[in-house]
């Protein structure tokens, strides 16, 4: 919705009395345009149309798609990277005779930033799956998640200890992570995930959200940035980046990810160790969307051992 507004206010096209911002409804000509998320069963059950784009269809599961489309008299656009080595959809889309696929890759993207177009073909040397995912637009084959034993929650439970970790960024999102430790859960919110924010934005962000008397673990290969921060009024500390021994301290852990960390639950479901053109796992986690399996990590590894319970420091 954000891209859509940006591009008509960029071409001229934006009128004020056109746009029911409340309803995130514009009507453009003769042409009534309407965001929604499925984030609730009843907006899948909502009112009909005549032309459906469903943005990352594999996110949806079948009574989904399939309410949505007793709604749609028209085409129904679908895009999704094939992550999923399984899927409804290929079982129950793509092999309809109405329908047709269009594989694209990066490189029909023209308007694609390079440092995207840098990160992705990274992965051609790193990961063989993830290469044919994001690089090929082929679908997956089985990764090595690893956290398989996350789920879902509703909200971080009262009485849980609060800290936050923090993973910089530019181009690459910057992601603040809110993590809550209760009877040995861990439960993990998606309070940040925006590109294009300086140090300053983030600290008028924090700002805002009245982060000053918070714990923030963030990520020790800024230095300057956590300076900066710190002087800014905000209690931050560089946090412990042990990999292998903060992914462990996550998976020994139930893992709870709030409904709401839309962002967190996709990374959730990708985040998988490199695997070697030999098919055998490398105990390295892919370098690609990480941001807030990252945060998260920050945040427990340094609460359970360099500074918290395990180290008797809160």
């Amino acid at each position: 919705m954000r891209d859509f507004f940006n591009i008509i206010k960029a071409w001229g096209w934006y009128r004020e009395n056109n746009h029911n911002k409340s309803d995130h409804i514009y009507r453009l000509n003769n042409t009534e345009i309407e965001f929604f998320s499925l984030d609730e069963p009843e907006k899948v059950r909502g009112r009909k149309r005549k032309i459906l784009w469903v943005n990352e269809a594999n996110e949806l599961d079948y009574e989904d798609w399939r309410q949505l489309l007793l709604r749609t008299s028209g085409d129904i656009y679908m895009d999704y990277n094939p992550s999923d080595e399984f899927s409804w959809i290929y079982d129950n889309v793509l092999t309809r005779d109405d329908c047709e696929l269009i594989r694209s890759t990066y490189l029909d993207n023209p308007f694609l930033e390079e440092t995207i177009v840098e990160e992705i073909e990274r992965l051609k040397g790193t990961d063989d799956n993830y290469w044919k995912i994001y690089g090929l637009g082929l679908r997956g084959v089985s990764a090595a998640k690893i956290y398989s034993h996350w789920t879902l929650c509703d909200d971080i439970p009262q009485g849980s200890e609060r800290i936050f970790g923090l993973d910089f960024g530019f181009n690459n999102p910057t992601c603040l992570a809110e993590v809550g430790i209760k009877d040995d859960n861990i439960y993990a919110r998606e309070r940040l995930y925006k590109s294009g924010m300086t140090n300053g934005d983030l600290i008028k962000w924090l700002k805002k959200k009245h982060m000053e008397d918070k714990i923030i673990f963030a990520d020790s290969a800024e230095p300057d940035r956590i300076k900066e921060i710190e002087e800014a009024g905000f209690t931050i500390y560089p946090a412990d980046k042990a990999v292998l021994m903060g992914i462990d301290s996550i998976k020994k852990r139930k893992f709870n990810i709030t409904k709401d960390s839309v962002n967190g639950q996709k990374e959730a479901k990708s985040y998988s160790w490199k695997v070697g053109r030999d098919g055998k796992r490398i105990d390295e986690p892919v370098k690609h969307n990480d941001h807030f399996m990252d945060a998260v990590r920050y945040a427990v590894y340094s609460y359970f051992n360099s500074f918290g319970v395990g180290a008797g420091w809160l």
